[in-house]
């Protein structure tokens, strides 16, 4: 199915063995698996799971927000530097990395 210059109000549902090519604008939900590239201003996932890569921001300037609380449940690999900002806090099993860092680096001399 493609549709060209879609204007949705509501919700679609489609079958895993369906493929669709949407443009346009879309007010409501989706249910099922997304595969492809999708362009959202606004949006509220109840579950949202990434399988390969997740693009935040196009350039360093470009920094994206994330307000309230992160679970990872794995590993997480940083390529780049991590900022804090307002006082903010690493912590590692509760413990603050970074005044544990300085704590340590103090001792050490």
């Amino acid at each position: 199915m493609k549709i060209h210059s879609p204007s949705f109000s509501g919700s679609v549902t489609q079958a895993k063995s369906a493929y669709s090519d949407l443009s346009g604008s879309f007010t409501g939900s989706f249910t099922g698996s997304f595969t492809g590239d999708i362009n959202v201003t606004a949006a509220t996932f109840d579950r949202l799971t990434v399988v390969q890569t997740l693009n935040l921001g196009t350039t360093t300037a470009n920094l994206q927000s994330i307000t309230g609380s992160v679970l990872i449940s794995g590993s997480v690999t940083v390529d780049g530097n991590v900022n804090t900002i307002n006082a903010g806090q690493v912590q590692v099993n509760g413990v603050n990395v970074l005044d544990s860092a300085i704590a340590f680096a103090i001792a050490l001399g």
